[in-house]
């Protein structure tokens, strides 16, 4: 059974990541909201889905919006005005969301929680890799490989083939330090 006390805590965490003024509060919220979305699914009973999005948005996507934060100079919004100006986009979307919200908590289709997918007392993941590789295996070929494809284009990004980069020829490294070595050797023995 889904607590709705996590869906309306994680709700209001989403709403107050939108209207937060200052960035760093906005990010405090975002975490919350991650939390709350990771409770939900841990009410699901998808344990492994929780500790993921856990992992992987409250410890890398969180910490890196932290560092953006850092390192730009963000100019922040100086009268009411500025702040009055988005208040009618803002009041459009957060009752959008409230709408969809409710439509969805009235459906009847709401997902089942994952008991009824386990079969021979398999774990979560057991059931979730099957899933993934018996139906899905071409997306998940596809998505490895845009994956890697943004891999490889981060590698070329950052490779800087300039004449003014300074390069080592490893062969001549060694026989410098083999030359000074023997030369160092040779004083000490005189």
């Amino acid at each position: 059974m889904i607590s709705p006390i996590f869906i309306i805590l994680t709700i209001i965490a989403a709403t107050m990541v939108v209207t937060s003024i200052h960035p760093v509060h906005s990010i405090v919220w975002l975490v919350l909201s991650f939390i709350g979305s990771a409770t939900v699914f841990i009410q699901l009973q998808a344990n492994f889905i929780a500790l993921a999005t856990l992992i992987i948005y409250v410890g890398a996507i969180a910490v890196l919006f932290v560092f953006v934060l850092m390192m730009l100079n963000l100019s922040y919004p100086e009268t009411d005005s500025d702040i009055i100006a988005v208040l009618p986009i803002s009041l459009v979307s957060i009752t959008t969301m409230i709408m969809l919200i409710m439509n969805l908590a009235s459906s009847t289709n709401l997902p089942k929680p994952l008991d009824t997918l386990l079969i021979k007392n398999n774990s979560n993941l057991q059931v979730i890799g099957e899933e993934l590789y018996t139906f899905y295996a071409e997306y998940f070929i596809l998505a490895s490989i845009i994956l890697l494809v943004a891999m490889i284009g981060g590698i070329v990004l950052t490779l800087d083939p300039s004449p003014v980069t300074k390069r080592q020829n490893p062969f001549i490294q060694i026989e410098r330090d083999i030359y000074n070595f023997s030369k160092d050797s040779n004083h000490i023995s005189n």
